[in-house]
């Protein structure tokens, strides 16, 4: 069976998830956030081949859909599968950006929630609840794409892809190690710090998150055979849309110099 059809099948058993105390996306808003993918999400990220995976905790919960519902909030929405205005989106895409040398339209993304939760974006979701659907979701996405790396934001999220493939907690000061110390099939699993305002200042500030993304970034392009000076040529092309000879020059100096150093 091919990657698509695959995904198509997880696709469709999450639609045919009814009850509980989570809201399906089949069912919530008249199923406005139904996407062909297991989460909305993965819309702006949905590359089957892709070396780099992304994992998020949870997608969206019904308060915050409620008080951003206005015309525009929703077709942007409806056409990237996410809020890219939110600084959570922004950081994640500069850090993939400057450390890996790809947009995020070059990773597969996805969350192990497949449901919208309620109450607010803060909401606890029981790590029962997650270890469930990255049984049923997360393992599955992984053994499809097959990337080399996948890197999951926040604590919470790789103790539940841990949780999932049987192993115990690992302290988080070690899950950002380079170590292989999880692994799904061809895949090296690693939890990050959740790119938002106060997963950055857990973590130390901005040059604490940044330097453990450039160590996993060393560790992806081994694992992944890549060229750096190649991967920064995309990224200029594609991401920071440099213009002039100049500009596109030192940008490219730039990138070389943040991963080689």
């Amino acid at each position: 069976m091919g990657k698509q059809a695959a995904m198509a099948k997880l696709v469709a058993k999450r639609r045919a998830e009814s009850g509980g105390r989570y809201h399906h996306l089949h069912l919530y808003d008249g199923g406005s956030w139904d996407l062909d993918f297991v989460v909305p999400w993965t819309k702006s990220a949905c590359y089957l081949d892709a070396d780099l995976m992304i994992i998020g905790q949870d997608w969206a919960s019904e308060d915050y859909l409620r008080r951003n519902n206005d015309a525009k909030q929703r077709a942007d929405r409806a056409v990237t599968g996410q809020d890219a205005h939110l600084a959570t989106n922004q950081n994640l895409k500069r850090l993939l950006t400057l450390h890996f040398g790809l947009c995020f339209s070059r990773t597969y993304a996805t969350n192990v929630l497949v449901y919208i939760k309620p109450g607010g974006m803060s909401s606890k979701v029981p790590k029962k609840d997650l270890t469930r659907c990255a049984t049923a979701y997360t393992l599955p996405e992984l053994e499809i794409v097959k990337p080399r790396m996948a890197l999951c934001l926040g604590a919470v999220t790789f103790d539940s892809v841990r949780s999932a493939l049987g192993l115990g907690r690992l302290g988080w000061q070690d899950a950002c190690i380079p170590s292989a110390h999880t692994r799904s099939g061809p895949t090296e699993i690693y939890g990050v710090p959740h790119t938002g305002s106060w997963g950055t200042k857990n973590a130390g500030g901005p040059q604490a998150v940044d330097a453990i993304w450039a160590t996993l970034a060393r560790r992806f392009h081994v694992l992944a055979g890549s060229a750096r000076e190649s991967f920064a040529v995309i990224d200029v092309d594609r991401c920071v849309g440099t213009k002039s000879a100049q500009a596109r020059s030192a940008r490219i100096a730039f990138f070389k110099n943040a991963r080689l150093c």
